[in-house]
């Protein structure tokens, strides 16, 4: 690579880190709270499409060469998410739900998630797509991504029911992104790439030990350097050296990089800490900037001329939210829980969690850079369907009064 092409590399990723600090500015955060707008909308879709401008090739910054160098800071960005997302999951916390959440969990997770599966394959194999050519793993992807709807807003949804019922759907929606995680690992366990490319030949089984024991290894690792910090800027170091180690080993042997960095997040915190919520708004003020930045990555390998991502974008978006529909529907019957009527449910489910972008790109990342043209097809397939649906609900809730901004960053809880 030349010195003018390097200087334009530089030039071009400086900015758009300026863009996302900028981005993920409290005020900024605040105004597209008020005014309703989503994250997909307000901040998604214009670094997507800013990196997909940089991937042109009369632009010329994130070219193949940029893109291959950048594939750490790829799996990097994967693994703080997930690290984020295991952090949410404390066992101290889930002893408290209510008694019939994990059937509305069920319900509006696993439902949304076979339809999305039932029409996403028929489109595939419609597409020409072989049984032996990906079909089946390519399925049960979309079918994870499927699963989380972004957690809701509790001030904003009681405004339109109780603060009892909008706190329980909250609940609710915190467990679809873990859901999410479980599936994806179990994608990459039995669905693996080619020997060549990982070096290790093991059994299904054994790959799964492998994942819960580096996870776990690597979270207690966390946890006895993280305890022992004095301020916040020796956490965020920590922090940053554990997720690139296991972000990078989890990458080289082609297992899910946020599925690991969740079961180290999850092991982390579920051990005595003395600040954890501190910790955990380090990792969200740390993870906004990183997300808009693997979002303008993805961009400039998204291939949205593809007229086949495109037939299976719609064909998940709508098998998603009659999925989400139904789910709402037998959720609130089978639970017993206090719960708003089925349409505002429903409509609070339908937009996706931003982890599923970043599932479906964990996905494909497996690969190790030869990523083929039918995971192409549903990375194209999940962005288009989750600004579909921002861009319905929000249509939906100006004929609704009081309804809420429901598209949070991956892993942010709100009170």
């Amino acid at each position: 690579m030349d010195g003018t092409r390097v200087a334009r590399v530089v030039a071009g990723l400086s900015i758009a880190l300026t863009l996302a600090i900028i981005a993920s500015h409290p005020r900024l955060r605040a105004i597209r709270k008020r005014f309703g707008v989503g994250f997909v909308l307000s901040g998604g879709i214009p670094f997507l499409l800013l990196g997909a401008l940089f991937g042109h090739r009369s632009v010329g910054i994130l070219t193949p060469d940029a893109l291959r160098d950048l594939h750490p800071a790829l799996e990097f960005a994967l693994g703080w998410i997930g690290f984020s997302v295991g952090m949410q999951f404390e066992m101290r916390t889930i002893e408290r739900l209510p008694s019939g959440l994990d059937a509305l969990v069920a319900a509006e997770s696993l439902i949304p998630a076979a339809f999305a599966a039932v029409a996403g394959g028929l489109v595939l194999a419609g597409l020409g797509v072989p049984w032996e050519g990906g079909l089946v793993r390519e399925t049960l992807v979309l079918a994870a991504c499927a699963s989380p709807s972004a957690r809701v807003e509790v001030e904003r949804l009681a405004r339109c029911s109780s603060r009892a019922a909008a706190e329980t759907l909250r609940d609710a929606t915190s467990l679809d992104d873990v859901a999410a995680l479980v599936a994806l690992g179990l994608i990459s366990v039995f669905f693996r790439p080619e020997a060549a490319e990982t070096r290790w030949i093991l059994p299904p089984s054994a790959w799964f030990l492998a994942m819960l024991g580096l996870g776990g290894v690597l979270g207690a690792i966390a946890y006895m350097l993280v305890r022992r910090a004095t301020n916040e800027a020796e956490e965020v170091a920590l922090l940053l050296g554990i997720v690139a180690l296991t972000s990078g080993v989890s990458g080289y042997l082609a297992l899910s990089v946020p599925v690991v960095c969740a079961i180290a997040g999850a092991l982390m915190a579920n051990l005595p800490m003395h600040d954890l919520d501190g910790l955990r708004r380090t990792m969200r003020e740390v993870e906004r900037p990183l997300y808009y930045v693997f979002l303008l990555i993805v961009g400039a390998e998204w291939d949205p001329a593809a007229w086949q991502g495109w037939v299976l974008a719609l064909a998940f978006f709508a098998a998603r939210v009659g999925g989400k529909g139904i789910g709402a529907w037998l959720g609130i019957r089978s639970s017993g829980l206090d719960l708003p009527p089925t349409r505002i449910t429903w409509l609070h489910l339908t937009p996706q969690s931003a982890i599923s972008i970043a599932a479906i790109v964990a996905a494909s990342s497996a690969f190790q850079g030869n990523v083929p043209q039918i995971a192409r097809w549903g990375i194209s397939a999940v962005i288009i369907g989750s600004f579909l649906a921002e861009l319905i609900t929000k249509l939906e809730q100006r004929r609704s009064a009081g309804d809420a901004d429901l598209t949070p960053m991956p892993g942010e809880v709100r009170s």
